[in-house]
Formats: C-alpha cells, structure tokens, sequence
C-alpha cells in the first residue's frame, strides 16, 4: 500500500494510482487533471487509462500474469479513446477488436495515430489478447520471461503520450506512416 504525509499535489499525484487502485478515492476523483483536461468522446476513456497506467507505474502489480492484464486494459482504453474520438462506437470496437490490442493498434495507427513504437508493436502482440492473462489456468498461457516493470511503463506512458497528443489537436507531422 502507498502511503504519503504530502497532501501537496505532486505528494498526492505520486500516490494517485495505489489510493485510487485500493479504494480510498474513488475512482470519479481524478487528481490528475490539474489544467490538462481534455474534452471530446475520448476523453473520459482516456482519463480511465490514465488510472489504471498509474497502478502500472506504480509497480503494483508484481506476477506477470496481472501486469500483463493491467497493461492490456491501459492499451485497450488509450486506443479506444483515440477512435472513439473518430466517431467509433463502443460497439463497433467490441465486434471488430475485441480484446485484441495489436488489432487496435493496427486500425488506430491507419486511422491517424502513427504510433508505431517497436516496442509498442512487440508489446501489444504479447498482450492480444489481453483478457488471456487473467485465466485461471497458468499452464496454459504462452510461455513468457521475466517482464520488465519498468519497461512495459515506459512502452505505454509513450502510448498515451502520443493519444493525449492527437486528442489534444496536436499534430503528427512528420510521423513515419
């Protein structure tokens, strides 16, 4: 449990995702918002992604199997956001992607979000789909190595950075299609 005696804003950012994760703020309190908010269709699925990814950050999640669930749910809400903004439906996304990351990824980056992070890529094909790593059954998952905390937050925070940007209005000029 994250515990913190700062109730300045930056005390209370850092501890945002354990507070919000075990219960003590409810979820609707996002502390993250100060002077950022974004407005449109997406932007209430990417403030969700936001809090999940803090829990991922965070490194609250120690078995590879929940980090993997996690992460899966951060991708899936930060691509969502990006093609509700578009005009896609809820439903729409869940006939055709499902809980397939790389396939969101794929429609989104022809869409317009020109994120094609190698690691990105790699990630988002260990995860689809990401509902697989909250089976019961662990022998019958994929064989997986040790996952790097660090590095599956760096892959996402670089996932989101790049939404947050399009939702903002803010161009990819020169992206690499």
């Amino acid at each position: 449990m994250i515990v913190t005696t700062s109730l300045s804003r930056r005390g209370l950012a850092r501890a945002s995702g354990g507070l919000l994760l075990t219960g003590i703020l409810p979820i609707c309190d996002n502390v993250s918002d100060w002077g950022r908010k974004l407005h449109g269709r997406g932007a209430d699925r990417f403030e969700r992604a936001e809090e999940f990814n803090r829990g991922v950050a965070a490194g609250l999640y120690r078995d590879p199997r929940d980090l993997l669930y996690q992460a899966g749910i951060v991708a899936q809400l930060g691509i969502g956001a990006y093609l509700l903004e578009l005009g896609a439906s809820d439903d729409w996304c869940r006939q055709r992607i499902g809980l397939f990351v790389d396939k969101a990824l794929a429609i989104a980056n022809e869409a317009g979000l020109y994120h094609r992070d190698p690691a990105m890529l790699e990630l988002a094909g260990l995860l689809s789909p990401y509902g697989q790593w909250r089976g019961p059954f662990a022998a019958d998952l994929p064989a997986i190595e040790t996952i790097n905390t660090s590095r599956v937050s760096a892959t996402l925070d670089g996932l989101l950075g790049t939404v947050r940007r399009r939702l903002a209005g803010v161009s990819n000029e020169g992206a690499e299609r």
